[in-house]
């Protein structure tokens, strides 16, 4: 027992030690390190390979993430409205006489991406101010891995896995002191699912319209699906052998 205490704590040592905390100032520079204290508009971190402490106002920030903690957004998205009919929630930060570079946060801390602004027919800021690029002659539309980024991004934030799924799974769990309900909910889990539109997916139309939006879209879709299925199942499933564990005692 005490070897097994001994292995468990070298292991939270070393999470502690390497975990790392980020952040993404206003420019797009990205800044990795640990967070030492957040007050008074300011946050302190220690870089990562330093002993030093830094100070950054928290209005020079687009966003902190902290190891294993959901990220703290500290801007309101722009929307770029692609030639195709795409709309993508991003945060500008610079715009040249021929590319833009914007900063987007899906879930996944990425460096700023630039692109030529005549795949786009306009900005509109979170302000309500309009860039349009309507006037430019080249008709360019999104290519195929903007597409597929766009559609995962989309699928992560609009598809939702069914209720009936969510019950369903959480009984199956509840009942698979049996084998037959154990193989129907992982079976339930790993369908595709059929219902991809949202209505409040402003992409909605790219289903119909765009092949490779569609098949991206349904492959995160059915991850996040299946994710959801499985949650709810071993809910269920830990929730009756709790009941019977503690019925026993």
């Amino acid at each position: 027992m005490k070897s097994i205490k001994l292995v468990l704590a070298f292991i939270c040592l070393g999470a502690g030690v390497f975990a790392q905390d980020t952040l993404i100032k206003n420019s797009g520079e990205l800044l990795t390190g640990i967070i030492v204290e957040q007050v008074d508009g300011y946050i302190s971190y220690r870089g990562e390979l330093s002993e030093e402490l830094t100070l950054i106002a928290l209005d020079q920030i687009l966003l902190i993430k902290r190891a294993n903690s959901p990220a703290e957004v500290f801007y309101k998205n722009d929307t770029i409205i692609s030639k195709n009919g795409a709309i993508i929630p991003v945060k500008i930060l610079a715009i040249s006489p021929d590319s833009i570079t914007y900063f987007r946060y899906n879930g996944h801390i990425q460096s700023p991406t630039t692109t030529d602004h005549k795949n786009f027919l306009l900005i509109k800021y979170s302000n309500g101010a309009i860039e349009n690029f309507s006037d430019f002659n080249a008709v360019t539309v999104l290519q195929k891995d903007q597409l597929i980024e766009l559609a995962q991004y989309d699928a992560n934030v609009y598809y939702k896995t069914g209720t009936g799924v969510i019950v369903g799974e959480v009984l199956l769990g509840i009942s698979s002191v049996m084998l037959y309900p154990m193989i129907a909910g992982i079976t339930i889990a790993c369908v595709k699912p059929t219902k991809l539109d949202n209505p409040l997916n402003p992409n909605n139309a790219l289903l119909k319209s765009e092949p490779d939006y569609k098949l991206a879209y349904a492959k995160q879709a059915k991850k996040r699906k299946t994710r959801d299925a499985l949650i709810s199942y071993f809910s269920g499933l830990v929730g009756i052998i709790g009941t019977i564990f503690l019925a026993v005692q």
